[in-house]
C-alpha cells in the first residue's frame, strides 16, 4: 500500500490533484501545473524491492508444496496487481526477469513491452484461480489483511481484476479484450461491498489522507476542487455530503451550501481574489475520508459494474448495459455507510441517471474513485478521455501537456542503462508525454 511519504507524493499530491478530485487554494505556478516529484521514484522502489519481493519470496517458500497452494496463489495474483498498478503507470517495465536478484542474481532486469505484460498477467491470474484448493492451508484470518484467508473472496477478486485489465486493452486490442471477457463470463466477481477488495487502514497503519489533513502536512490548502463540486451539485448528487462539508460562511449565514476550489488557476491570477484567504467559502474534504480507519480501496463492486457496463454497451457481455451501469452507482453510493444518504434518495438519484453511454459509465467511474483510488482514475482517464476535465473557465484543459506516464527513476539509466535505452527505443523518450501502449485517448 505504500509508505505514507510516498501515499501523499503520488496518490495526493499527483493523481488527486491531476484527475480534479483536489486543488490547491491560492493555486499553482504557471507551467507547473503537472509537475510530477520523486515519490514516483519511490513508488518504483518500493513496489519492488519491498512488496514485489516479498511477493515472490512467499512463492519460493511455497512452490512445490501442495498443502500450501493456497497461499502460492495469493501471492500470484497480489504480484499480478502490484505489477499492473506499476505497467499502467510507467509503461514498459522489468517483468519477466524482474525479482531475480536474490536468487539468479540478476540485477539488471530488461524490459518487458506492456503489449506481452498483460497477457501474462491475464494469463497468471487464470493459473492462480485455477490452483486454489479449499481443501488445503488456508492463511490465517490475523495475517491477511484484505480478506482474512477467505480464498473465494480472492478468486472473486482475480476475475475481477483480470475483467479491469482486459478493459483496459479494449481500444488498443478489442479483439483480445473481447476474447478475455468471453472467458469470464461464466466466472464469479466482487460483487456487494462487503467483497470489495479493501485494505483496513486503523491506529497502527492510518489512512494516508487522514495523516496528510488532520496533521496539517498539507499546508492547509488541499480542498475538493470546483470541477469535482460542480459536477456532484449539478445532479444532484446526494454523494455530495460524503466527498464534501459545507463551506463556513454558508453556515453562518444559514444557507449551507458547498463550493469547490478551481484547478489549474495559476498563483497570480486574479480570480484568488473572490476567495477568502481563511477558507470560510469553500468545502473542506468530507469526514468520511478524514478519519483514521477510512478504507483504502483496491477494488470494488461499484467498480467490477461499470466494467461490465462498458463491455455490455461493446455487446461484449451478456448484461443489460444500463441495469449494470445503475448498480454500479447504487453500490457506490451504498459503500458509504452511515453517511446518512438514504433509500429514497438513492432510488431517486440512479432514476435520474441519464442513459447509458462510455462517457456516462467512466464519468460515474470516476466520481466512485474520489479521494480513494486516483490511480485507477488516471488510468480511465487516458483510456478513454472521460470525464472531460475543464478548467475554471469551463474549457476542456489542454491534453498536450496532460501526463500520459510517470517518468523512471534516474537510478534505471543509472544502473540499469542498456536495458532502461532499449525500453526508451520500444516505448519512447522517457518523459510524460510519451503514451503506453493501452492509452486510446
Amino acid at each position: 500500500m505504500n509508505s505514507y511519504i510516498t501515499n501523499a507524493n503520488v496518490h495526493y499530491w499527483l493523481m488527486m490533484n491531476w484527475n480534479m478530485y483536489f486543488a490547491n487554494l491560492g493555486g499553482v505556478d504557471a507551467g507547473k501545473e503537472y509537475d510530477s516529484n520523486d515519490g514516483k521514484d519511490a513508488f518504483w522502489t518500493e513496489h519492488y524491492s519491498q512488496a514485489l519481493m516479498n511477493a515472490r519470496e512467499v512463492q519460493r517458500l511455497t512452490a512445490g508444496n501442495n498443502y500450501l497452494i493456497n497461499k502460492n496463489s495469493i501471492a500470484r495474483i497480489w504480484q499480478v496487481y502490484l505489477f499492473s498498478q506499476l505497467t499502467d503507470l510507467f509503461g514498459d517495465i522489468p517483468y519477466s526477469q524482474a525479482l531475480q536478484g536474490a536468487t539468479g542474481l540478476n540485477f539488471t532486469p530488461a524490459y518487458d513491452r506492456q503489449q506481452n505484460i498483460y497477457p501474462a498477467l491475464i494469463n497468471e491470474l487464470k493459473q492462480a484461480t485455477a490452483a486454489m484448493d479449499p481443501t488445503q492451508a488456508l492463511f490465517p484470518t490475523n495475517v491477511d489483511p484484505i480478506y482474512q484467508g477467505n480464498i473465494t473472496k480472492w478468486t472473486n477478486f482475480a476475475n475481477s481484476l483480470r475483467l479491469r485489465l482486459a478493459m483496459r486493452m479494449s481500444v488498443v486490442d478489442p479483439n483480445k479484450a473481447q476474447q478475455e471477457i468471453a472467458n469470464l463470463q461464466p466466472a464469479t466477481f466482487i460483487s456487494t461491498n462487503p467483497e470489495n477488495a479493501i485494505f483496513r487502514y486503523n491506529g497502527e497503519i492510518r489512512n494516508p489522507l487522514y495523516d496528510l489533513i488532520q496533521s496539517g502536512q498539507s499546508g492547509g490548502r488541499t480542498y475538493p476542487s470546483k470541477f469535482l463540486i460542480d459536477k456532484l451539485k449539478s445532479t444532484n448528487d446526494p454523494r455530495i455530503i460524503v466527498f464534501a462539508q459545507v463551506t463556513t460562511e454558508s453556515i453562518i449565514i444559514g444557507i449551507p451550501d458547498y463550493d469547490g476550489v478551481p484547478n489549474l488557476v495559476p498563483s497570480n491570477s486574479s480570480i484568488w481574489g473572490n476567495y477568502n484567504t481563511d477558507a470560510s467559502d469553500v468545502s473542506k474534504i468530507g469526514t468520511w475520508f478524514l478519519k483514521q480507519d477510512a478504507p483504502g480501496v483496491l477494488m470494488s463492486a461499484a467498480e467490477v459494474n461499470f466494467l461490465k457496463a462498458e463491455a455490455a454497451l461493446n455487446g461484449w457481455w451478456s448484461g443489460n448495459a444500463q441495469q449494470l451501469y445503475e448498480d454500479g452507482v447504487t453500490a457506490s453510493i451504498q459503500s458509504y455507510t452511515s453517511s446518512g444518504i438514504t433509500a429514497g434518495q438513492i432510488t431517486n438519484y440512479v432514476a435520474s441517471l441519464p442513459s447509458v453511454n462510455q462517457e456516462n459509465i467512466i464519468t460515474q467511474k470516476w466520481i466512485s474513485f474520489a479521494f480513494q483510488n486516483g490511480y485507477e482514475a488516471y488510468a480511465e482517464y487516458r483510456r478513454t478521455g472521460f470525464p472531460v476535465y475543464t478548467d475554471y473557465s469551463g474549457n476542456p484543459i489542454n491534453t498536450n501537456v496532460f501526463p500520459n506516464r510517470l517518468t523512471y527513476p534516474p537510478t534505471e539509466g543509472n544502473l540499469n542503462s542498456v536495458n532502461y535505452n532499449a525500453a526508451l527505443a520500444n516505448q519512447g523518450a522517457d518523459v510524460a508525454g510519451t503514451k503506453v501502449w493501452w492509452d486510446g485517448n
